[in-house]
């Protein structure tokens, strides 16, 4: 192993690490993207590149704060990490603008009100702005008529703020180092953005091959057309999963859809659980994951478990929420905790919005909120990248306004396919694996390709077990399914059905 800083590499992140220029990293689950991404920046400060002449962008104030704490641990001078909005406020401040950032609900108010004076159905609205906004053609111009209504009331969304930093961006010309995370689920205004930063060296971190975000305009072809245009970028693949096991990831590998050419991963470790199982209907879909839940956990008889995992360590994934809640019945049936992703808690909401109006400085506000929210991992990163009670006052909105998933760890999580990025699991459950389903044709507008990014993501959150099931009978949103085995799935390991086992007498498991 080579090292950087405490850091220790294989020869191809270390080579990626320490490169020269600009460079894009594709580092597939397990490959060690953030230790990539740190060691890069630890290498620029060994080289005497100044702190401040370094950004670390993510997508989410979580995972900013993790990265940052990451970088603390390994005692390394403090180097600006944020969020690409974050920065896009920080920039607007610097040119002497004061942005009012819309909640969702007044975008969506917004909006409806442009929809009424058309004459146009009201619902729905949300859905169509959010396609609008993710680069469907506009061909009535309802797009243009809801930004000149944001300029004329003096609001900003997401775009706005992007697009108004980038126009006089105070550090085009500097020489900074971007290092920027997850980099397939950039999309146009984000990557508009970074091209107003004219002399920055650039570096990418991420997977095309996890990049299932489309609804919200992110395409990897967006990111492929923007380095070749730029020219001069030299392209790292980091060859070796150090998480999923051999068996999930060579099934993981007749997934692969990128419009980079990856070659498949190679596993550090053998072995890995994969099946497939058909059931009746969804009760019986349901009731036999349960069971197999219960064995994993050790059943009736704690001592006869095969696995002695925790209720944590295992996930039950589908492509709809819809499709968990038979899953969520049969599990509380037999006394297993379940948790499901939660937003931020909505009192503590509310007691810093109180306070935010209350406040007439940051001193006064962190009075005001008590040490039980000051001490909250989110409330204090925020309070710590903001210089006054404005921008925490957006920096908090923009926090509100991301979709972050927050989980306890205090039962089996239940979640959709696209919660599950970046999380990982002993066991992986996915409910609803057949036809129709995944790829999802039951809507019109969905993409093939990402399709089967979702499955490939759902494959390889398991790092030991992956167990798909199908129903030979299931109706949804009044369709009747074909009763057929995913086209995604179909060389998998099968079993044609699983018989379930009675419920358990005890009122609860844990």
């Amino acid at each position: 192993m080579l090292q950087i800083g405490p850091l220790e590499l294989d020869q191809a992140q270390f080579q990626a690490a320490s490169c020269k220029g600009r460079a894009l990293v594709i580092a597939g689950p397990g490959a060690g993207k953030s230790r990539t991404l740190l060691a890069r920046a630890l290498y620029l400060l060994d080289s005497g590149v100044p702190p401040e002449n370094i950004f670390l962008l993510t997508f989410t104030v979580k995972t900013a704060r993790e990265l940052k704490e990451r970088i603390k641990s390994l005692k390394a001078p403090e180097i600006k990490v944020d969020t690409f909005h974050g920065l896009a406020f920080d920039l607007c401040r610097l040119q002497g603008k004061s942005p009012r950032l819309l909640n969702q609900k007044e975008q969506e108010s917004l909006f409806k009100e442009i929809l009424r004076r058309r004459g146009k159905p009201l619902r729905g609205a949300r859905k169509l702005l959010e396609t609008l906004l993710a680069g469907q053609r506009d061909d009535e111009g309802l797009l243009s008529a809801y930004e000149k209504a944001l300029e004329e009331e003096g609001l900003w969304d997401f775009r706005r703020l992007l697009k108004e930093a980038g126009k006089e961006n105070p550090l085009q010309e500097k020489k900074i180092h971007l290092l920027v995370d997850e980099f397939q689920d950039l999309n146009s205004e984000l990557l508009s953005f970074l091209r107003s930063f004219k002399r920055a060296c650039f570096y990418f971190v991420g997977d095309p091959a996890q990049a299932i975000y489309g609804f919200r305009g992110a395409r990897p072809e967006l990111v492929k057309d923007f380095i070749e245009a730029e020219g001069d970028f030299s392209i790292f693949f980091l060859p070796r999963s150090y998480r999923v096991p051999g068996r999930i990831l060579s099934l993981a590998a007749t997934l692969l859809e990128s419009p980079f050419e990856i070659p498949p991963l190679e596993a550090v470790k053998e072995g890995g659980e994969v099946e497939v199982s058909s059931f009746r209907d969804p009760e019986k879909e349901a009731r036999g994951i349960a069971s197999q839940i219960e064995d994993l956990l050790g059943g009736l008889q704690m001592e006869s478990s095969r696995r002695g995992l925790a209720p944590s360590q295992i996930a039950v994934a589908a492509r709809l929420r819809r499709l968990l809640g038979p899953v969520r019945e049969a599990l509380k049936e037999r006394g297993i905790p379940v948790e499901e992703p939660a937003p931020f808690p909505e009192e503590v909401a509310e007691k810093v919005q109180r306070a935010l109006l209350e406040a007439k400085d940051l001193l006064s506000f962190k009075n005001a909120l008590g040490k039980e929210i000051l001490n909250l991992p989110e409330v204090s990163f925020l309070l710590e990248t903001s210089l006054d009670l404005s921008d925490f006052s957006v920096r908090w909105n923009l926090f509100k306004l991301q979709q972050t998933i927050n989980l306890r760890k205090t039962g089996v999580a239940l979640l959709t396919i696209h919660e599950t990025k970046g999380l990982e699991f002993k066991a992986v459950f996915l409910t609803g694996a057949e036809k129709r389903l995944l790829p999802l044709e039951i809507f019109e507008d969905t993409d093939p390709q990402e399709e089967k990014r979702l499955a490939y993501v759902a494959l390889t959150r398991a790092e030991e077990i992956f167990r798909a099931s199908f129903c030979q009978k299931r109706s949804l949103f009044g369709q009747k399914l074909p009763g057929k085995i995913s086209p995604l799935f179909i060389n998998f390991p099968r079993k044609e059905s699983l018989r379930t086992k009675p419920r358990p007498r005890q009122k609860r498991l844990f």
